[in-house]
């Protein structure tokens, strides 16, 4: 007789915690707490709220919620009704979500008082864009908890990415994959129930997925941050006194470079753990320094894996760094890890020490493939049957840890945002209405903005973010004109001579 399902194991975890911990802070929002069995009862509300609505109960639910209490509630209140969810950003634009919420094929949208309007604009039925209540008898205690609703199909979540296409791309993790990212990181860093827990990423980056499961699975208070937080991070982190902070290493810098005196303010600190981006060894000795008693993870995994399938705890160990680069370290014990050069598959358990090539992932975490069938494969399949995930990584592998070595792709990383360049310059070709253009992402090793490159016109356009259906930050920050773009011998677009024609811009402008 088969066991429990993944789906029912998640919930019965988190009936546990609710039970348990019922009177400890499951979520603190500026002056108000929330405790464990609060949060129960506004489960309950989502539950309610989502039976009263109808639909098609195999549809996903749309999430236009921004970090809170109830958006957390909505998240698992979904899945104790065995409904997928879609995170919708409401910071970006209509034209986008209108986008998600079709190929998704939502047909309910959760939101608050402040993203209804945008709600209503994304081509849902009004009477399906709810603002959940809690039920009656919440003040008193007697509100009804939540149950464990039917099953209905294999997917927790569906996480839309950039997509070469020029249109998002979808990414359905399934509870499988949850599970399997939530026992391996408890197998890993040690969280403890008396943590605060640091929740600054967007519902619709995936590393917000670290940050909430693994606090509510294990009884923690999670501090949902407001984005005038994000402007001064560390007083944040003083004020709710966080023990456990997780981000992209580009928030970090933000902490320690916006001239504000830290003083003590980041001691409350226990654990810190970076995912993303590229953590260099400089900048983890520097949050070393500001948080004393802090211990550090680098961690690396894609979306298509459910977050993160490596780990790295930082030391003063020079062997855990390469060309100033956190390694990505040892991948979890379920985990094979492969690379690939040309057409031959090495397993890292096999491989040469020092061997270099494509980073292939096969992990329970993996999806089973992309949201539309129509995408392009991202599998590869060794001569033993055993099926990889193209990570478009490159690796190193040394002393039985891997090192990241940047992309092979025109994909990039900006602020932990993973950016397909071939969208962008879809979107700005449509928009510009001209094929003669090229955006790059600048500087070449570690980039923090995109560039877009233009010929054939004598004056820059001003770039919207709304008019071009693309989050703020997948818009270039700057434009150079040219007589004409550059090609190869081979008549090629030379995106290497465009890296030059930045950089040497960006000496010039210093």
């Amino acid at each position: 007789m088969p066991g429990p399902s993944a789906r029912r194991k998640l919930l019965a975890r988190l009936h546990d915690v609710v039970r348990n911990h019922a009177d400890r802070v499951a979520v603190r929002e500026q002056e108000r707490q929330i405790s464990y069995a609060e949060f129960g009862r506004m489960i309950a509300g989502v539950q309610s709220a989502l039976a009263e609505t109808g639909g098609d109960p195999a549809a996903p639910v749309g999430l236009l919620l921004d970090r809170s209490a109830l958006a957390y509630a909505a998240m698992w209140g979904a899945i104790a009704q065995g409904r997928a969810y879609v995170p919708l950003n409401p910071h970006h634009p209509a034209v986008r979500l209108q986008s998600i919420v079709l190929q998704a094929g939502v047909d309910v949208i959760l939101c608050d008082a402040e993203t209804r309007d945008l709600a209503e604009r994304l081509g849902v039925d009004k009477t399906k864009v709810v603002v959940p209540s809690l039920p009656a008898g919440v003040a008193e205690g007697r509100a009804p908890a939540w149950h464990e609703g039917p099953e209905r199909g294999e997917i927790a979540y569906l996480l839309y990415t950039s997509g070469s296409t020029g249109r998002p791309k979808g990414v359905p993790i399934s509870y499988d994959n949850l599970l399997a990212f939530v026992d391996n990181l408890d197998r890993t860093i040690d969280y403890r129930c008396e943590d605060v827990c640091s929740q600054v990423c967007e519902l619709s980056f995936d590393f917000s997925v670290h940050e909430i499961y693994l606090a509510l699975l294990n009884g923690c208070t999670l501090c949902p941050a407001r984005p005038i937080d994000l402007f001064n991070p560390a007083a944040y982190i003083a004020g709710r006194g966080i023990t456990v902070w997780i981000s992209v290493p580009s928030l970090v810098r933000v902490i320690l470079s916006n001239g504000i005196a830290i003083g003590d303010q980041l001691g409350s600190i226990r654990l810190s753990i970076f995912n993303g981006e590229a953590l260099t060894a400089r900048l983890a000795a520097d949050w070393r320094a500001a948080a004393p008693n802090s211990e550090i993870w680098n961690n690396y995994g894609p979306t298509e894996c459910t977050v993160a399938v490596t780990a790295q705890r930082w030391s003063d160990d020079p062997d855990i760094v390469e060309s100033d680069v956190v390694a990505i370290g040892v991948p979890f014990p379920d985990c094979t890890t492969a690379l690939l050069d040309g057409d031959e598959i090495t397993a890292t358990s096999e491989a040469a020490d020092g061997a270099v090539g494509e980073l292939l992932l096969a992990t329970p975490q993996c999806f089973a493939g992309y949201a539309d069938p129509a995408l392009p494969s991202p599998f590869a399949t060794d001569g033993a049957g055993t099926r990889y995930y193209r990570t478009g990584d490159r690796a190193l592998w040394r002393s039985g840890r891997l090192y990241h070595l940047g992309r092979i792709d025109h994909q990039v990383k900006i602020g932990g945002h993973r950016i397909e360049l071939m969208e962008v310059e879809h979107q700005l070709r449509r928009e510009l209405e001209t094929e003669s253009l090229a955006v790059i992402a600048h500087p070449a090793e570690r980039p923090t903005e995109l560039v877009l490159f233009l010929s054939g016109v004598s004056e820059a356009p001003k770039l919207n973010a709304e008019r071009l259906g693309l989050p703020d930050y997948m818009v270039p920050k700057r434009t150079v004109l040219l007589d004409g773009l550059p090609t190869t011998p081979h008549g090629k677009l030379d995106r290497g001579a465009l890296h030059a024609r930045a950089e040497a811009r960006s000496g010039n402008a210093a």
